[in-house]
């Protein structure tokens, strides 16, 4: 059985392989995040990169109801610097500063449903 994919949307940007993995930026091809294959059901990021260049993507597995899942706050692992859910440590998500001047991220976490939200900006 093939494995599921979700409906992928995304404006001056692609991740390198299909719906995950590294993000890049279709302006300058830096990348900007990486996002992990199997850990979220939503993830939503949208960016200003160094090059002056703007995007987004929006990946999302079937109907989700971002209003009615439960909020959290992400931890960020200390082995490999991304930020992952408080409740399972699942790694979803991480950016790359050095190539970002701030972005706003969403992701819901496949395990156990929580819904983060954060941004960042870089000076």
């Amino acid at each position: 059985m093939p494995a599921e994919k979700p409906v992928t949307t995304a404006e001056n940007a692609h991740f390198l392989k299909g719906h995950a993995s590294w993000l890049y930026c279709d302006h300058c091809n830096q990348t900007v995040a990486y996002l992990c294959y199997v850990t979220y059901r939503y993830f939503r990021f949208s960016f200003a990169c160094a090059c002056g260049g703007e995007g987004f993507v929006e990946n999302q597995f079937g109907e989700v109801d971002l209003q009615s899942l439960p909020t959290g706050e992400l931890i960020r692992s200390p082995a490999n610097n991304r930020y992952c859910c408080a409740h399972d440590e699942s790694a979803l998500f991480s950016p790359v500063p050095k190539h970002l001047k701030d972005y706003r991220a969403e992701v819901v976490c496949k395990q156990c449903g929580t819904r983060y939200t954060m941004e960042e900006t870089f000076s």
